[in-house]
Order: structure tokens, then C-alpha cells, then sequence
């Protein structure tokens, strides 16, 4: 994950950037982002598909979790050794990572999986310029832009790119090649200042009809309000698109395979009523209301209690995906306009 160093700025031409990127191809598996139609998709880099990544937009429907915890995995054998570059990365994305790095990193052991290809993935970030419906960061004290977390960040401005460090390996990777970038002009840095100012201000006119405040406390608050069912989970399907598109979610499954002592890793969802059965046939939340509910608490309380930090970002993709046409931020508000239990 590396040590924070001081940020540096510098510029660098959009020609210059793709040759930066090219030469990084040649050491690294490179990931970048790809536009279909309103959404983008986390797609393999070569060397001569760089100048068609999008650096800008806002977050892929796919989690930055992918990389570093895979939807399916072997984990008997040895870990094995991949260099990922991830480019276009936002700072919902990489809020994301303080989850699951806390849980597979922080602990007294570390995840050898996850921690080693945590160690060797470089992370270009890159400001959001375009916002989507259902994007929330605001709401939860984030901005549309990566302030940490990323080993170089970009934003978008005339005839190329401001480029800010955020770790060692970030440094590492430019003073090698730093011929190709420059000071940044004091015309640039108010580029970048000007889109950041107005993605903030997109962001909080997206949610405008959303006053709630500290989601912590409301769901703590109503935590038996009958409005889990009818607000919420009344049109869930249980498909689990939510949470496997949610990027703090963490839960596995571990199963046997044909091959002697193979296991494997799969991801799980809470909001499956599977996932609580017990020994019997009992589970401890048999309504998906209960399940629903849960999803809110861990979030929004749990987290927050014990790690010191929402397990959500404001991302929008669990309201992207749902079938039941479920938003966290509707129900939030529902819940703050109803009266508090006495007591």
C-alpha cells in the first residue's frame, strides 16, 4: 500500500500522458475504464487500447474490489505474484478500499491474497467531470474528487493533465520519466478548482430533495420502525445485485472442490436468506426486512461504531442495480421524517 509522502503537482500533455501509460503496459496488467453507453466498465488494457481508456466521467458499474478480492478465488496454494495498474479509479472507489483493507489488512493477520495484490496494485485516480443520478458522495461528507488514497490522481484540464502524487509509489513511478512532466501553470490549478467547485455543486443539486443528515443516527433511531418493510424491502427480490456491486461489502463463501484440498472463495450476500440458515434450518433474520435492515445497520452503524469510518460512499451503484428500484437515499429519507420512537 506504500507510505504517504507530500503531494506534488505537476502537468503533463495529453500526448505525454498516453506514452506514460504505454510505458507502464510493458510492467504492468493495466485496467482502465471503458464509456458504454451511460456506464463504464473496467476493461484490460494492452499497450494500444490507452488512448481509448476514459479519464474521466464518473465511477465503473463494476467495484474496485474486484481486483483485490475476486469474485471467485482458489485459496490453498500460494498466492501469485500480479502487478495490476488501475487507471480512472474515483474517490468513492478508493473509500471503498478503507473497508476492505481494515478487514483484510487490519487485523492481527493480514489476508494473504488480498494483501499481496493490495502491495502490488498502482492506483491512478482520476476527479470525476460528469455526474451520474443516482451519485451520493456529498451526502456522506465525501467530495467527487480523490483527496487520498490513490498513488497518482489526474483532473482533466486544457491540452492535458494535472497530476498529483499521493504515495511513494506514485513518486517512484514519475521520477523515472520526469522530463515529461512540468509545474503546472496558475491557470491549470484554477481549471482544476473551477471543476471541482461545480462537481460539488452538481453533485448536491442531484440530491437537493434529500435533507437527511447523519445516517448513523437514523438508522440507529428507527432501528424498529415498520418502514424496513414498507419503504424498502416490500419490492426486493433478493438478487443480490446490490451487494455484489457494493465495494465495502467483504462477506464469503468457502466450498470444497473435485481436486483434493482445493477451496475456494466466493463472494456471499447478507441479503440472501441462505446466508443466515443455520444448523435446522433456523435463521436469525427470516424476513427480508430483517435482512434489509441489517444491510443499513452494517453500513451505516456498525462500521462507523467500531471502525470509525461508513462502509458507503455515496457511489449510487446499489441504486444502479436494483430491480426493486430500491434507493438507499429515499429510505434515509423516509426514516428521518418519521417521528422518533419514544423513549
Amino acid at each position: 500500500m506504500g507510505s504517504i509522502v507530500k503531494n506534488f503537482t505537476y502537468f503533463i500533455t495529453l500526448t505525454n500522458w498516453y506514452s506514460f501509460l504505454q510505458s507502464l503496459t510493458k510492467e504492468y496488467e493495466a485496467y482502465g475504464l471503458e464509456k458504454l453507453e451511460k456506464d463504464f466498465l473496467w476493461k484490460k488494457a494492452a499497450f494500444e487500447d490507452v488512448p481509448n481508456l476514459s479519464s474521466n466521467g464518473y465511477c465503473a458499474i463494476q467495484p474496485l474490489k474486484q481486483f483485490l478480492f475476486p469474485l471467485k478465488e482458489e485459496v490453498t496454494g500460494e498466492p501469485a505474484e500480479r502487478k495490476l495498474l488501475l487507471i480512472g479509479a474515483k474517490g468513492c472507489d478508493l473509500g471503498h478500499l478503507i473497508t476492505t483493507d481494515a478487514m483484510f489488512t487490519g487485523g492481527i493477520l493480514v489476508d494473504p491474497y488480498y494483501g499481496l495484490k493490495r502491495q502490488n496494485t498502482v492506483i491512478i485516480s482520476a476527479d470525476c467531470d460528469a455526474v451520474k443520478p443516482s451519485c451520493f458522495c456529498t451526502l456522506m461528507g465525501l467530495k467527487p474528487y480523490p483527496e487520498k488514497g490513490f498513488d497518482l490522481n489526474i483532473t482533466p484540464v486544457a491540452s492535458g493533465f494535472i497530476v498529483e502524487t499521493g504515495s511513494d509509489k506514485g513518486e517512484a513511478l514519475i521520477s523515472g520519466i520526469s522530463n515529461l512532466f512540468v509545474e503546472p501553470r496558475p491557470d491549470h490549478i484554477a481549471e482544476r478548482e473551477t471543476l471541482r467547485n461545480n462537481m460539488v455543486k452538481a453533485v448536491n443539486e442531484v440530491n437537493k430533495d434529500f435533507t437527511w443528515k447523519d445516517p448513523k443516527s437514523i438508522v440507529e433511531a428507527h432501528f424498529d420502525s415498520p418502514l424496513w418493510f414498507e419503504a424498502d424491502a416490500k419490492t426486493c427480490v433478493e438478487c443480490d445485485a446490490c451487494r455484489f456491486t457494493c465495494g465495502t461489502c467483504y462477506c464469503f463463501l468457502l466450498s470444497e472442490t473435485k481436486k483434493m484440498w482445493e477451496k475456494l472463495r466466493t463472494w456471499d450476500s447478507c441479503q440472501s436468506a441462505g446466508y443466515w440458515r443455520t444448523a435446522g434450518g433456523g435463521s436469525p433474520r427470516k424476513t427480508r426486512s430483517s435482512r434489509r435492515r441489517n444491510f443499513y445497520s452494517c453500513k451505516l452503524s456498525f462500521r462507523p461504531k467500531n471502525f470509525g469510518s461508513y462502509a458507503c460512499t455515496g457511489c449510487g451503484r446499489c441504486v444502479d442495480v436494483c430491480q426493486g428500484k430500491i434507493d438507499i437515499r429515499r429510505t434515509l429519507q423516509q426514516l428521518s421524517c418519521e417521528p422518533k420512537p419514544k423513549g
